[in-house]
């Protein structure tokens, strides 16, 4: 199996560099959940870059991992954990516009991520970006980002290829700095968007790109 995790780079704020990515736009079937461990060098990158700062705070958005929480402060770096597509998946925040199930962004907002502005040195995003409509996606980055420090970082990953019907979703346990776990969850979702480079940086306005590409190998 391709390793999905290569290449990939972050984004960092008020940065001077820029890269650019492809992204395939077929649809192919998602195929079974695989669990793996997978070698990168982006993780170790990110880190050495967070950790550069005096009393490093991250925003990790994936699922609450103990062994993550763990890592992070092994390091030094106070990490807060939101489980983002749980909240955004719970029905309470649903609600009926023109015969259409839409999120209701303002309970939503009240009740997640209530952090003061530059707050974090660092956010992971893991994939999930690409499960959102590409409409709130920037609602919701453009509200993380006013809670990011200046020359602050954030890792994410894009899928390159939608899927035949919904995706498998994965979990990220981090084994070392060099080395990632891709964990299936009993969920799947429509991947919303396929992100292109001009994409990405018209999502994050406010941030120059060392950016990533993610393929979806195994889903």
């Amino acid at each position: 199996m391709k390793n999905p995790l290569d290449p990939f780079k972050f984004w960092k704020r008020n940065d001077s560099e820029t890269s650019s990515t492809s992204a395939g736009q077929s649809a192919k079937p998602a195929r079974a959940p695989a669990h793996a461990s997978y070698q990168t060098s982006i993780l170790k990158d990110f880190i050495a870059a967070v950790t550069r700062k005096e009393n490093p705070v991250v925003l990790d958005l994936g699922p609450v991992i103990g062994s993550n929480i763990e890592f992070f402060l092994n390091l030094g770096i106070k990490v807060y954990m939101e489980d983002f597509l749980a909240a955004y998946s719970n029905p309470k925040y649903s609600i009926l516009v023109d015969d259409k199930m839409t999120l209701n962004e303002q309970q939503f907002f009240s009740e997640n991520f209530d952090y003061a502005d530059q707050f974090f040195d660092g956010l992971i995003c893991w994939d999930f970006l690409s499960y959102l409509e590409p409409k709130f996606a920037r609602v919701f980055v453009e509200r993380l980002s006013a809670k990011m420090k200046p020359d602050s970082l954030v890792l994410g990953f894009f899928r390159t290829q939608k899927t035949a019907g919904p995706a498998p979703l994965h979990k990220y346990r981090i084994s070392s700095e060099s080395f990632l776990e891709y964990i299936p969850l009993d969920r799947m979702m429509e991947i919303k968007k396929v992100y292109q480079t001009r994409d990405v940086t018209q999502l994050f306005t406010e941030f120059n790109s060392e950016v990533l590409s993610f393929e979806a190998s195994g889903t």
